[in-house]
């Protein structure tokens, strides 16, 4: 079989309309597949349909709109381009119904196309994605050398069901090899193929993966995995079990490239743990320093507090961090131990961030109500800990059963989701979880009087933050905001008698 073009995609995606709760981010893993079928002496191209079309939107429904390319833009460019194999990066699962759209454009296009899915969804639902009949193969985990050996294999037209993490097809039937094997030297792995990622696409997009506060802003991995085993997360099925980590030489030549082949200037740490082995932290961040990098950067992903100290974070700021970003998740010691299972002692959490306010670095609070087990008094106890550290904007997300997850086991086992369960409700105010001590109304209720809660603690702890957070809302681009804060806390007072708790 022959293969001589490759395109990897990243699709389309659908979105509430306001706010998006979506953005661009160029596609690092793509990039290293990218890499890896260069190699091979391959063409390839990396082809994000989402950032190309970043202007156009269409509208689904009342609520969803569609962003990104066109059908017709994308069948025009498959068309001009005539690859024979696609790679789809199947990341989010509420965006499963795009996947398979693309599928079928594909196979429109030419059905002689082989088509491939991977990344996170791909991972954790591989049989959802395989049972597509234009879906051909699954990559389940990290697909660096599982890729390679499917390409090798198709062109050599020999065997491919000994290949670790693949998923095909054969007589009818859904076959997909367990992934065992993790690449232990990342440094082995070629620098994602940035010259293929058209980074001048997403230079000067305001969000990516938070906000952005440099014009020319690329996201980098220097580690892969978590050593922690939250009950809520699924990295693990990605990354494996063991936290892998790149020397720090190799992670400072990536940032020479970045810096002096194309001009960055603000990076994002996409680590699921940037900071988990302490010591080879301070060595990255006190290299960054010798080296004089004009980096500023911050850790979307957050940083585990266990591994961190003021030393370490004096190192953060001096070396260009701009925010650390804290997932404390709870403010009960309890949840944390018993149904979250971090390892995160709350007092630590207290003393970090009353340091990261002593050296004016900038911080954001990771916060998960909604867990089972959980009481209302301990989602209490969360916006209480999040007021008491300062912090009165914390991104507070509804807990929820990602497959693959523990959570997904523990409410598939005792039946506690609150509807059927499909892969549509898979964002972080779905409230698809009820449990004897609450209802999916709890939770909203708890969201709104939180809200009320946070400004009431800035105007008493903090007039004068509750005065920026009050002018900053009378400009026009937030007004909207304004107007439904004071909405939403008047129906709350007027309607909710409940106790909120100040």
């Amino acid at each position: 079989m022959k293969i001589n073009k490759i395109l990897l995609m990243v699709t389309p995606a659908f979105s509430v309309k306001k706010p998006r709760e979506i953005n661009p981010l160029p596609p690092v893993g793509l990039g290293y597949l990218a890499s890896v079928i260069e190699s091979m002496g391959i063409e390839v191209r990396i082809f994000d349909a989402l950032v190309r079309g970043w202007d156009q939107e269409e509208e689904v429904n009342d609520e969803i709109i569609r962003i990104g390319l066109t059908d017709r833009e994308i069948e025009d460019y498959l068309g001009d381009f005539n690859p024979d194999l696609v790679g789809i990066n199947c990341q989010f699962s509420r965006q499963y119904k795009m996947y398979h759209h693309i599928f079928a454009l594909i196979k429109k296009i030419n059905p002689e196309c082989i088509t491939v899915a991977g990344g996170a969804h791909a991972t954790v639902c591989p049989e959802e994605v395989l049972a597509d009949p234009c879906c051909d193969f699954v990559l389940v985990g990290e697909g660096e050398d599982s890729f390679k050996e499917l390409i090798l294999a198709l062109i050599k037209e020999t065997n491919i069901e000994t290949i670790d993490g693949l998923g095909w097809k054969a007589n009818g039937k859904l076959n997909i090899n367990e992934k065992r094997k993790w690449i232990t030297d990342l440094d082995s792995i070629s620098f994602p193929a940035y010259h293929l990622m058209e980074l001048d696409r997403y230079f000067g997009i305001k969000f990516s993966h938070g906000e952005r506060h440099r014009d020319r802003y690329a996201p980098i991995v220097t580690s892969r995995g978590c050593p922690a085993k939250c009950t809520f997360c699924t990295a693990r099925m990605v990354w494996g079990n063991k936290y892998r980590m790149r020397s720090v030489d190799n992670v400072l030549k990536e940032m020479r490239l970045l810096e002096e082949q194309y001009g960055i200037e603000e990076i994002m740490f996409e680590d699921d743990n940037v900071t988990a082995n302490p010591k080879r932290a301070k060595k990255l961040f006190s290299s960054m320093i010798e080296e004089g990098f004009n980096f500023i950067w911050d850790t979307p992903n957050g940083v585990g507090v266990w591994s961190i100290d003021e030393d370490l974070i004096d190192l953060m700021k001096r070396s260009g961090c701009i925010k650390l970003c804290f997932p404390v998740e709870s403010g009960s010691q309890y949840v944390l131990d018993n149904i979250i299972k971090k390892p995160l002692n709350l007092s630590r959490v207290k003393q970090l961030i009353e340091h990261c306010r002593k050296i004016n670095l900038n911080y954001k609070m990771f916060l998960v109500v909604g867990m089972p087990g959980e009481k209302i008094e301990d989602m209490w106890k969360s916006f209480r800990f999040a007021a008491d550290c300062g912090c009165y904007a914390p991104h507070v997300s509804v807990a929820t059963p990602y497959p693959g997850s523990q959570l997904y086991e523990t409410c598939k086992k005792n039946g506690y989701f609150s509807r059927e369960f499909t892969l549509d409700d898979l964002y972080i105010r779905s409230f698809l979880i009820k449990t004897p001590d609450w209802s999916e109304n709890d939770l909203r209720k708890i969201l709104l009087k939180g809200q009320i809660y946070f400004k009431y603690r800035m105007l008493v702890d903090d007039p004068g933050q509750f005065v920026k957070w009050f002018l900053s809302s009378l400009k026009k681009e937030r007004r909207s905001e304004l107007i439904s804060y004071v909405k939403r806390t008047f129906f709350t007072r007027l309607v909710q008698s409940e106790s909120i708790n100040l």
